[in-house]
This record gives C-alpha cells, structure tokens and sequence, in this order.
C-alpha cells in the first residue's frame, strides 16, 4: 500500500505572508506601526504650547528693544504667525480632550527656559543680536516640533484629532523653517557687523601704539 506524505499546506505560511509578516516586523521597529500613545500625545501638545507662548513673548522682547528697524517687519510677521501657532496647539489639546492649564513636565521645562532667555541681562548695544539668538534657540525648538509631529501625526489613532493636526501641520510647517532660517541669518548679519565695528574701533589705538614706539 502506497503511503502518502502530508502535503496539506494550509498549515505553511506562505512565502507572500511571510514577507507580509517581515515588512510589518520592520515597520514597527521603526516606529511606523501601531497608534501613538494619546498621553504621549497630551504631554506633547502641552509642551508644544509652552514653547509657542514662550517664543511670543520673545518677539515681543525683540520688537520692543529693537535698534534694527529693517527687521521690524519679518519680526512682527513672525509674532503673528506664533500666536496663530498657539491656537493650533490650544486646538490639539481640546481634540485631544486635555486641559490647556494642565503643564506636562516638559511644558513646566520650556517656561522655566523661555524665562531664563527673557530675563538675561546685556548691555543695550548687544540687545538685537541677544533677542536674535534667543529666537532662534527657541525657534530650532519650535521646527523640531512641528517636524516630528509631521513625521508622526499618520500613527495618531483619533481620526478627528488628526485632520485637525494635519490641517496645521500643512500650514506651519513650512512658517517653523522660515522663522529659523531667517533668524539664523539675521543673527550671523549681526555678529559679523559687530565685530567688524570691533576691529575698526580698535585700529586708532593700533595707530597710536605703532606711533609711540617710533618715538
């Protein structure tokens, strides 16, 4: 009698769900698979607002002690955007069903920070390029945030917390890397001015030591 092996496959993966299985293996490793945590997310939101609260009042500080007045314009442009940015993020946090006066510790952190850069203290000649680089501190913050959550914001499981993400992610994407970029620049202008008035304060001094020793 002839034997017949076991060729009842139903109980073999096959190689198509095993490249199934393979492909969602390393998407989870990742970070691509599954639905972000939504405490993660409140926490997130409530720093996010931190920080945008915290760069309004380092516009204000900026304009109100301004001696660069060609700067005036892309720096209230910016101030008006950020405070459009926080009601994006007041908006998160109601989708997300999280108190806005409720800090997450790293909202409780960038207070603490945006303070230390509001309250130093420099001489007035150095208040431009001081605010200029507390801007663009914060506003490399700020782009980083906008970034990833543009990077994670198709993993947010709530469907209606996500159109109202998405929406804000299109717009204030591209604001984030227009305020820093600017900022950055801004600030390089500035230092190069100052230490171009440096040298050339300096050279009647020079003139006046090479003048002594020939004598």
């Amino acid at each position: 009698m002839k034997k017949h092996g076991n060729n009842d496959s139903s109980h073999k993966p096959s190689a198509r769900n095993t490249a199934s299985r393979s492909r969602g293996s390393r998407e989870q490793a990742k970070g691509g698979g599954g639905h972000l945590s939504a405490e993660w997310l409140k926490n997130f939101f409530s720093e996010m607002l931190a920080v945008e609260r915290g760069g309004i009042q380092l516009y204000e500080k900026a304009l109100e002690e301004l001696d660069h007045e060609e700067l005036r314009s892309k720096l209230e442009q910016f101030h008006e955007q950020t405070q459009r940015h926080v009601e994006y993020c007041e908006e998160f946090l109601d989708a997300a069903g999280a108190d806005q006066k409720s800090l997450s510790p790293g909202a409780k952190a960038a207070e603490h920070k945006a303070q230390g850069l509001i309250t130093a203290e420099v001489p007035q000649e150095m208040a431009d390029l001081n605010n200029l680089e507390n801007l663009v501190l914060a506003e490399t913050k700020d782009h980083w945030n906008w970034e990833t959550l543009g990077s994670l914001m198709e993993q947010i499981g709530d469907r209606d917390l996500k159109k109202v993400v998405r929406r804000a992610v299109r717009e204030v994407r591209k604001q984030e890397t227009d305020h820093l970029t600017w900022n950055q620049k801004m600030l390089t202008r500035l230092a190069s001015e100052a230490a171009h008035q440096t040298a050339e304060a300096e050279q009647p001094e020079e003139r006046e030591g090479y003048e002594r020793r020939d004598h």
